[in-house]
């Protein structure tokens, strides 16, 4: 019991002890020096980009049964790609007789035209499926 309140006692003393010391506040110090600045030198590149056609811009979609777009103005020389993004397969034949393979899912098919005119095109397994590339 002895050793207990000498350890309390001591437990006490620290407790005040810890409790009585702060931290003073550092008072806020005003410094002024001179504004230095420094100016670096700005580089600005810019560069011109010319659009080239691409196969990309002369795609058409085969979608719900349909060609999107099912009429398509491009210059001679130009390469059309068809693509399906339908479930079922198809087949784009020109009045010409140029034909693809048949197209399943997700399949493309380019066909380059190197002479203006109107061509005419359908799906010969959907024949009601149509449209037309002209080449200026």
């Amino acid at each position: 019991m002895k050793y207990g309140l000498i350890l309390l006692a001591i437990t006490i003393i620290l407790v005040g002890v810890c409790g009585c010391t702060q931290t003073p506040t550092p008072s806020p110090v005003n410094v002024t020096s001179p504004l230095l600045t420094t100016e670096s030198p700005t580089v600005v590149i810019t560069a011109t980009l010319q659009k080239t056609p691409m196969v990309s811009d002369n795609t058409i979609r085969i979608k719900k049964l349909a060609f999107d777009p099912a009429n398509i103005t491009v210059k001679v020389g130009s390469t059309v790609r068809w693509v399906n993004q339908d479930s079922v397969p198809h087949r784009i034949m020109f009045a010409d007789g140029t034909y693809s393979q048949t197209l399943a899912a997700s399949d493309s098919w380019s066909r380059k035209i190197d002479s203006q005119g109107t061509y005419n095109y359908i799906c010969s397994i959907h024949p009601e499926m149509h449209g037309t590339v002209i080449v200026e």
